[in-house]
């Protein structure tokens, strides 16, 4: 598909907590073209916590075994889903809330046994959103997906996002509670690199979750030769620079 400057935003789980500052972002967004994609980490270990089932992370991947399948989907596509469509409308815009594979949009690829129902998300088909945006529906979309054989999966939020930004070769934004990518002293990193990026994870100064999400930024560059961003829900120059592109938090390019 050609360019396009549709933003995808992803939204992680802290984000989810603030809502003044989503609300704020819907209320901005209202009668343009924008896909949501959200986590819920937060929320699902909240209730596997309840139920005293065992969380367990390898790599910042959350290992998610078939019987624990039913509580993360509730969380993800339930609870978070319906909340966040729910602060959309007060807001005057018509949300829908969806699976990553709903509309065939992406196809999953399993990852090894040890992390259960875990899947990446690939890029398939993007009749389906096309669709609904042009019919000014705003699609929120859940970090879960079915395959071709019915069985559930759990996906990174952040792989998700990135592949319906490669489906529509546009800006992604990852929004977060965190202002953007720290370096050793703690000040945010305004541009960074893929030699940058590896030699401070190499030097743990970046860490956790935050490997996954860089990783994804630089390859989402990489894919679309679109601005990418990870920046925080309260940051005063989100909003504004939505549809700008002028940077916010850290920015990744292809170069």
């Amino acid at each position: 598909m050609p360019q396009n400057d549709i933003p995808v935003i992803k939204l992680s789980g802290k984000a989810l907590e603030n809502k003044a500052a989503l609300k704020a972002l819907f209320s901005a967004v209202r009668g343009k073209k924008v896909i949501f994609v959200h986590g819920g980490g937060v929320e699902v270990d909240a209730l596997l916590k309840k139920l005293n089932l065992k969380t367990e992370k390898i790599d910042g991947i959350r290992v998610s075994p078939p019987e624990q399948m039913p509580y993360i989907t509730a969380a993800l596509a339930g609870l978070c889903n319906r909340y966040l469509q729910a602060d959309a409308k007060a807001c005057g815009l018509n949300p829908l809330g969806l699976i990553a594979t709903d509309g065939n949009s992406v196809t999953l690829s399993a990852f090894g046994k040890k992390f259960g129902n875990v899947a990446t998300a690939l890029p398939e088909n993007g009749e389906f959103l096309s669709l609904l945006l042009e019919n000014k529906i705003t699609p929120f979309i859940a970090s879960v997906g079915i395959d071709e054989k019915g069985d559930m999966y759990n996906i990174n939020a952040d792989d998700v996002a990135l592949a319906i930004a490669r489906i529509f070769n546009t800006p992604l934004f990852f929004i977060s509670d965190v202002k953007g990518v720290k370096d050793a002293n703690g000040n945010i990193i305004e541009n960074l690199s893929e030699e940058m990026a590896f030699e401070l994870i190499n030097q743990k100064v970046i860490t956790d979750g935050m490997i996954v999400k860089v990783k994804t930024a630089l390859d989402a560059a990489k894919l679309t030769h679109r601005p990418v961003f990870i920046a925080s829900l309260t940051d005063p120059e989100l909003i504004s620079n939505l549809f700008s592109l002028r940077r916010i938090g850290t920015s990744f390019s292809a170069r």
